[in-house]
């Protein structure tokens, strides 16, 4: 198993069912995200640092400074959506 940078930590990417937005969780089970319309459904494993990639196109920085005060971190999904390639 591979050491993780001292700024990253590993979290959990949820997206709700109802509404467009994305979260992403220190909670496996998501059960520390605010209740809204719609089911928070987990996506998978993500591992958030300042040089860590993300699967998701946004700044690494606001998500790191939710998850340590709040546990989470939400964001419109419509606005921003993965990266990547299928190859």
């Amino acid at each position: 198993m591979s050491k993780l940078p001292d700024d990253a930590t590993k979290a959990y990417l949820f997206a709700n069912t109802e509404e467009p937005v994305k979260a992403i969780s220190r909670d496996r089970e998501g059960a520390n995200l605010p209740l809204l319309r719609g089911q928070w459904v987990r996506e998978g494993e993500v591992t958030v640092g300042v040089q860590e990639p993300l699967q998701v196109d946004i700044d690494p920085e606001p998500v790191l400074r939710g998850l340590r005060s709040d546990g989470y971190f939400i964001w419109p999904a419509r606005s921003i959506e993965p990266f990547g390639t299928s190859q």
